[in-house]
């Protein structure tokens, strides 16, 4: 496929600043890097004299690699591109981050900077923030600040101080994204000192004349509709009634476009609305149009209403005046901000610590030093900016001093620009593209790629129209064009799902039960059920495919309902994975573990010492923990548990102590008593290693020698928990980095996190092949794309974080401070007028940010659309939206064109006559429907009065494994049938494993005895590997290889990946190292594995192919399960490979031993053909087993 005009001309265009707006789906990477590759192969470019900057690690890692493979193809046809691609490891291919270290790392010395420094992640941040607060606070308190005692009497509460400390973060979290922050908070103060007539020409008083005019003509807009309704129905005497509400909103829009703001104050002191009562005559017809009339009346009304809350609540001459009141304490918040800025920097510099503020801050600071900023406008002939929508201003800066006059290259799109609260700033974008699109024939301009090849053209249509009316500037250029033309059956045009739950007062009980998103998960199951195996047309792959679990997602504003969406897909038999960093600390494994480590240094803690006993460290039931109880009733329970052990404070025996061992004796068995003693001497034992040891290694022993960990990983999802606590020692190794060491001090450091909310994710080990719904948020789902996509909790409030009263201080960079004027002896507080306007300007980015986000949402979908919610009237919501009635309350309200819409009553989703009740997390019940229908019930009721005439079938399995099945005697295994059964449904993708299918149940011979319940062997102590299982981590290995790497690169490969699976904890260290990584090397130098790798990277390899196949026993059916280890085509055929890790007797002939084995495996390989030729059509020419132990392949031929 050849590019666009526009795509062509943004590849081609030189010699100017470009500014590409490239909405989504519109192959904006495609172009970046062929635009580079363009220039460096056809131009001569170096690809060290470029610096290409985006937002993320994994979009920096997945630019690099894609702009050196068009390098690596291109090569094949010019040698000399060899000598760039050697420079691609010099590339400047970063984030911003990574690049600003780099300049740090150059000129450290200009800034008085140690080199050996370390990154600080977000939560030892947020730790040294708190102690830099404190040593803030404690030394005001010290020094007797009367200053400061007055702004805590404005600012503070009697409770605590966490409103000032709140208020000194936040300002200063905003400042440090400007690149001159304390100069310009320094600015603003002074303009809240300046003279009333001075302060009115401010930015602050710009943005709330434009803010009042923009409010007054939405007045008047909304007035005019409504006249203009009237008229349209023939209602000219209602008309001619209302005339005067429009004429006033029309004379207070000119009075506000002229900035009277006198003139507005007085106009709205004498506001007075008509009441609107139809005659006789036009009665009938308003009652069609009333509701659609009152509510543009209702819209202009509330104008009104916010314009004198927010500025004509007293005259502008007040207000100005009390501006000038605050600038007092403005000063002190200064002193406040700029000395936590000092001490916080302290704590950094004593630990050799930086923060990403620091790294660009750092960055500017170097750049504006005499030389440097030529020094890389020299080094960069072209500067490429990726996601330049998500730019903040200080970043801004750090682009000017690099860039030259007309080398730099901006790509992103502001409708996608929703990182506002990591201080993304879209209003560059937007300024830029007005300026760039006046100066077309000058050094700069802006290109638009505005095809889309993602999605159906009628999804296109359908975002187009419904965003249109509420994205601002959404126009001609902004709109989505169809890339790919389809017009085949399968166009899906977007649907909503919206569920009435007006009905629940009047259900049953089972319906009121239900919460909101509950009921709402309970329509999305639906949804997915009746999707799933659904056909589609797949564009990009040229086929028509059938939807599966991992071809949808879920996509939320926020992940507080994503638990409840677990908990009632789980009941509906629905795998879903729900992508979220929260909820770290939530988990058992790791509360229970920072319990264990809380009381290993302070075990007077009851809640966390009551945590580990019942947990699966110590085994405790709930019998014995009252016994204990109930055995001393007074004091902590820590203390009544020693005193049962009797054990004196320190944990030693305490023969005849009150309540000691004579009590223990008395009141308890002698059993629990002893494993109590064992309680406490693990725990003071514990504690004397816990300060010899280095706090990873003692972690880890802790792990290992309770067991912990191993029993962790025999739970469900006990993979994820083994990598949650891996993790956790992980941090432990960051912390002691920072040099601190301690127990005491790490404990104290996770409080902190914990206690300011700093989630720090659980690990990810999903892989994109597991066949699960994936649940995500929004911003989660950014880039990403998905055959089916459903956007949920639409009907849920939209949260904005600036409400009134939330704090009494905001900044805003282009207001200044907004404070509160308080008079704390009179007890009465007022906002000032930057307060309002800040309030104003933030809601407004608020309410252009939650558009952006759902458009991000609608925009993610290929083929499927669905948008989901809840509404307390569905009769209500329908007549609003035939009506257009809108409002930003909830996204449903907020859309004033609503896609094909289907109004679901609640009470359709449950079933009231029988249910069958589990428990959510909240206590909630989770209902499913179980009501049979008459022919179903008929049918079962024969089945079970059926009787089994084939009894003596009942002797075979009904299900067998091919090694099980190769067992039996060669000459009488019974015949494949001609019905072959792939365990997949769908081919695998070429050189990839498939997503597996279930493995059988194992089935026990007929007469077996019941199994004896023996010592899990992970706690029997060390022992060996058995060759099985060995041979199962060779298998795991040559799964998950690279081929193509593991043969040009060999050995060192080999030991990465194998190291990188360990820390993925795919396998254990004990595993890998009963295994000869020679032996995997010496498979990639023979010529079957020559071979695989030359498939591999064709794209025509195979591994870990499941199938089933029916075949015909005694005059049964069974079904034989497998799993192809390898296998590939070459020439229109296929050659099967099969692993082998057999031990080989040396001490006989190879060619016998290579007979025995062939003997051994010939009716597996016979049954592995053919179920290949028949799942995959292809004849199988040949057929190997590799032996491992042996190192070398031998050939298998049919008899």
């Amino acid at each position: 496929m050849g590019w666009t005009k526009q795509q062509q001309r943004t590849i081609d265009e030189r010699d100017r600043n470009l500014l590409v707006s490239a909405a989504a789906g519109s192959g904006k990477t495609a172009v970046l890097v062929e635009r580079i590759k363009k220039m460096v192969t056809e131009e001569g470019v170096p690809i060290d004299r470029m610096l290409v900057v985006t937002f993320t690690n994994a979009a920096a890692s997945e630019m690099r690699e894609k702009i050196r493979r068009a390098l690596k193809e291109k090569s094949r046809e010019v040698p000399e591109l060899k000598d760039q691609l050697e420079l691609m490891p010099r590339a400047s291919i970063s984030t911003f981050h990574a690049f600003a270290l780099d300049v740090i790392h150059h000129f450290f010395y200009l800034i008085d900077m140690e080199p050996d420094f370390t990154i600080c992640d977000d939560a030892q941040s947020t730790v040294l923030k708190e102690e830099a607060l404190d040593d803030l606070l404690e030394s005001r308190f010290a020094d007797d600040d009367r200053d400061f005692y007055d702004f805590l009497d404005w600012y503070g509460s009697e409770r605590s101080n966490d409103s000032v400390r709140d208020m000194i973060k936040s300002v200063h979290n905003s400042l440090m994204a400007l690149p001159e922050p304390f100069e310009t908070l320094d600015a603003k103060i002074r303009e809240l000192e300046m003279p009333p007539g001075d302060y009115m020409k401010t930015d602050a008083m710009v943005l709330m004349l434009e803010d009042v005019a923009d409010t007054f003509k939405t007045a008047f807009d909304n007035a005019k509709a409504a006249y203009d309704l009237l008229l349209d129905n023939g209602l000219e005497n209602l008309a001619e009634k209302f005339k005067p509400d429009m004429d006033m909103c029309a004379g207070l829009s000119e009075l506000a476009t002229k900035g009277d703001l006198a003139g507005l104050s007085a106009g709205l002191s004498n506001v007075s609305w008509t009441t609107l009562r139809a005659g006789k005559d036009e009665k009938e017809e308003y009652a069609l149009i009333k509701d659609q009339v009152s509510a543009l009346r209702d819209k202009a009304k509330d104008s009104f209403k916010t314009m004198k809350e927010s500025y004509f609540s007293d005259t502008i001459e007040n207000q100005l005046a009390d501006i000038n009141k605050v600038s007092g304490q403005a000063r002190t918040l200064q002193k406040l901000v700029m000395d936590f800025d000092r001490i916080f920097r302290e704590k950094k510099l004593e630990k050799k610590l930086v923060d990403f503020n620091d790294i660009e801050h750092d960055c500017l600071d170097i750049l504006k030093q005499p030389g440097t900023s030529e020094f890389y406008k020299e080094k960069f002939l072209y500067v490429f900016i990726d996601e330049y929508q998500d730019t903040s201003v200080l970043q801004e800066a750090i682009i000017d001093r690099i860039k030259g006059e007309d080398n730099l290259f901006m790509v992103g799109d502001i409708k996608q620009s929703i990182y506002k609260f990591r201080l993304a700033e879209p209003e560059i974008f937007k300024n830029k593209y007005r300026d760039f699109a006046a100066c077309e024939d000058g050094k700069s301009a802006k290109i638009d790629l505005n095809r889309n090849f993602r999605s159906k053209p009628v999804i296109l249509d359908n975002i187009n129209k419904m965003f249109q009316p509420i994205m601002e500037g959404y126009d001609a250029d902004a709109s989505l064009y169809p890339g790919i033309g389809y017009d085949g059956e399968f166009s899906f045009a977007p649907e909503a799902k919206v569920i009435d739950i007006s009905s629940v007062d009047d259900a049953d009980e089972a319906i009121r039960d239900l919460k909101k998103s509950e009921i709402e998960a309970l329509g999305v199951c639906r949804l997915i059920k009746e999707n799933l195996g659904k056909e589609y047309y797949d564009s990009k792959a040229g086929q028509t495919k059938k939807l599966r679990y991992r071809d949808m997602v879920i996509l939320m504003r926020a992940m507080t309902k994503s638990g409840i969406f677990y908990d009632i897909m789980s009941s509906q038999g629905i795998p879903l994975y729900i992508d979220n960093n929260k909820g770290y600390f939530d988990t058992m494994e790791i509360n229970v573990c920072l319990n264990l480590l809380s009381i290993i240094d302070n075990k007077y803690q009851d809640v966390a010492f009551i945590s580990v006993l019942r947990s699966e460290i110590f085994g405790f039931t709930t019998d014995q923990l009252a016994d204990i109880r109930l055995a001393r009733q007074s004091g902590s329970y820590v203390e009544a548990f020693m005193a049962y052990a009797g054990a004196d404070d320190d944990g030693s025996s305490s023969q005849g102590a009150e309540g000691g061992h004579e009590a223990g004796e008395r009141k308890g068995d002698d059993e629990l008593r002893r494993k109590c003693s064992r309680v406490l001497s693990d725990l003071g034992r514990w504690k004397k290693l816990s300060l010899a040891m280095p706090l990873p290694e003692f972690l880890w022993k802790i792990l290992l020698d309770t067991g912990y960990y191993m029993i962790m990983g025999a739970m469900p999802d006990g993979t994820q928990r083994q990598a949650n606590l891996r993790y956790l020692i992980d941090r432990t190794e960051t912390f002691s980095a920072s040099g601190q060491s301690s127990l005491y001090s790490f404990i104290r450091y996770i409080d902190t996190v914990k206690e300011k909310d700093v989630d720090m994710g659980q690990v990810k080990l999903l892989g994109e092949n597991d066949d699960v719904v994936r649940l995500m948020t929004i911003h989660k789902s950014k880039g990403l794309e998905f055959p089916m996509v459903i956007v949920s909790g639409l009907g849920s409030k939209l949260s904005y974080a600036q409400d009134a009263g939330k704090s009494k201080v905001l900044f805003h960079k282009d207001v200044g401070l907004g404070m509160y004027l308080e008079d704390p002896a009179a007890h009465t507080e007022n906002r000032t007028l930057p307060y309002n306007i800040i309030v104003s300007k933030i809601k407004k980015e608020e309410l252009e940010e939650h558009i952006r986000v759902l458009y991000v949402a609608f925009t993610r979908a290929r083929e499927k659309l669905f948008l989901t919610g809840t509404v307390s009237n569905g009769e209500k919501f329908q007549q609003a939206k035939e009506n257009s009635i809108t409002s930003t309350s909830t996204y449903l309200n907020l859309l004033e064109v609503m896609p094909e819409t289907e109004i679901i009553d609640c009470a359709s989703l449950v079933a009231p006559e029988k249910e069958v009740a589990g428990r959510a997390r909240g206590g909630s019940r989770i209902l499913m429907t179980v009501e049979p229908d008459p022919e179903t019930f008929a049918q079962v009721s024969r089945r079970l009065e059926y009787e089994y005439p084939y009894a003596a079938a009942r002797k075979l399995r009904g299900k067998y494994s091919v090694s099980a099945l190769n067992r039996e005697n060669a000459d009488t295994a019974p015949p494949l049938d001609t019905a072959v059964m792939p365990g997949s449904d769908a081919a695998p993708a070429p050189g990839a494993a498939p997503a597996s299918t279930e493995a059988p149940a194992p089935v026990a011979d007929a007469g077996t005895s019941p199994p004896t319940l023996e010592k899990p062997k992970f706690l029997q102590g060390e022992r060996q590997m058995t060759a099985a299982e060995r041979g199962t981590v060779y298998h795991g290995i040559m799964e998950r290889l690279d081929f193509s790497r593991a043969g040009k690169e060999g050995r060192p490969y080999l030991e990465a990946a194998v190291s990188d699976f360990v820390a993925k904890g795919i396998f254990l260290p004990t595993e890998v190292s009963a295994i000869d990584l020679g032996r995997i090397e010496e498979f990639f130098a023979g010529d079957v594995g020559k071979r695989c790798i030359k498939a591999y990277e064709s794209g025509k390899l195979y591994r870990e192919l499941p199938f089933d196949v029916k075949m015909s026993m005694e005059g049964e059916d069974v079904i034989v399960q497998g799993i192809v280890d390898c296998c590939f085509e070459e020439d229109g055929a296929i050659v099967l490979l099969d692993y082998k890790t057999n031990w080989i007797d040396r001490s006989k002939a190879v060619e016998d031993e290579e007979a025995r084995i062939r003997e051994l495996y010939r009716r597996q390989i016979e049954i592995y053909s053919e179920a290949l030729e028949k799942g995959l059509g292809k004849p199988v020419r040949e057929s190997y087993l590799y032996l491992f132990a042996a190192g070398r392949s031998i050939e298998v031929k049919g008899k």
